[in-house]
């Protein structure tokens, strides 16, 4: 049986709850770090590179041929009046430019295979976020939202997160790594693709429900076991349900229309959670295509610096929220990096240097 996430596990994910002296010192911080970076790419040191770095322009990232690809998903939040609020207080926006930064550019974390970061994006967020995340290195990719009347989200900025399986549409590329925008990536994430818990399965169609769609001979879909506390075992034991917020899969047509057909019959899977609850029941143990535990190392869920000394690659958590219980050195990080992608990008863009449309130089 699957497991249903209650009310208590699903509490990470909760309202902010913001201190304003404590907002300010994050706010001084990311400041701080900004202005580095700024010094650090002046004009006089554009050209140069940071010892160890492994940087690569943007330009090149998003005209790749790479066989694999990182995939966020972005929407509106709809608790926020999205056509006045400016852009950088769109915290999910905000996160997102941050991601793409730690995923292009960072010279610790950033892709050394021209992996490319696709942004799914839905048809109501504003023209100046698009252009905004292009400018980044990022390969924007406006989509049609999906959509069931009778689904009920857990929360409601989960409303369009049906949206996400838009990725499997995604058929040049071999592999996918979707990624919610609050990630904060500790280490280079390139290695998850050839990991041997991403190899392909073959499925079991003898197992496939008679009003469900045919599922593919063969599939990729691995994942992580769901947390449902924030004080929990690294690594987390195997288990039957898994969080939506990462997960490697390959993308296909076939297993495209077979979720699109479970999504259509009422109460097949619990709502709540949505994607979440969808992904689990089109992958559940006893099933016709099990999913598969991804690597630990590669991501954790309400994370600690336990978990990040240890090495864990991504970890996942509303890293703006002050109410959040979080250790104050692993939140400062995120802002670290907020800040780090604030310099990078003035400082380049200074200099006329941006990435357009096409994600070539203009």
């Amino acid at each position: 049986m699957l497991l249903k996430p209650s009310e208590d596990m699903l509490g990470w994910q909760g309202t902010p709850r913001r201190g304003p002296s404590r907002r300010f010192q994050a706010a001084l911080l990311v400041v701080f770090i900004s202005a580095f970076y700024i010094l650090t790419f002046s004009p006089y040191r554009l050209n140069l590179r940071l010892p160890g770095s492994s940087y690569t322009p943007a330009s090149s990232l998003s005209s790749s041929h790479s066989p694999y690809a990182y995939v966020t998903l972005l929407a509106p939040d709809p608790k926020l009046d999205n056509k006045t609020l400016p852009d950088e207080e769109d915290d999910y926006f905000v996160a997102t430019r941050v991601l793409a930064y730690q995923l292009l550019h960072a010279p610790h974390t950033a892709t050394n295979s021209s992996i490319p970061f696709v942004v799914l994006m839905t048809p109501d967020v504003a023209d100046s976020k698009v252009e905004r995340l292009r400018k980044d290195g990022a390969t924007v990719k406006v989509i049609e939202k999906i959509e069931q009347e009778w689904m009920k989200p857990g929360l409601p900025r989960w409303r369009d997160m049906l949206s996400k399986l838009r990725l499997f549409e995604l058929t040049q590329y071999e592999k996918v790594l979707f990624l919610d925008s609050d990630m904060f990536i500790a280490k280079r994430m390139d290695d998850i693709f050839t990991d041997n818990t991403t190899e392909p399965l073959r499925s079991k169609p003898e197992l496939e429900e008679n009003d469900e769609a045919p599922v593919p001979s063969s599939y990729i879909f691995a994942a992580q076991t769901y947390v449902d506390q924030r004080r929990h075992q690294y690594p987390m034991p195997p288990g039957d349900y898994f969080s939506g917020g990462v997960f490697l899969a390959q993308p296909s047509i076939e297993l495209f229309n077979y979720y699109l057909s479970i999504a259509q019959i009422e109460d097949r899977f619990n709502s709540n959670a949505m994607e979440q609850g969808l992904l689990n029941y089109a992958h559940r143990k006893d099933g016709p295509m099990p999913w598969a535990e991804v690597n630990y190392i590669y991501t954790t869920t309400w994370p600690s610096m336990k978990e990040y000394k240890a090495g864990a690659h991504s970890l996942h958590e509303k890293w703006w929220d002050l109410g959040i219980e979080l250790d104050p050195d692993l939140r400062k990080l995120w802002f670290i990096a907020k800040g780090e992608m604030l310099g990078f990008h003035q400082a380049h863009e200074s200099q006329g240097i941006h990435v357009g449309k096409d994600g070539s130089l203009p």
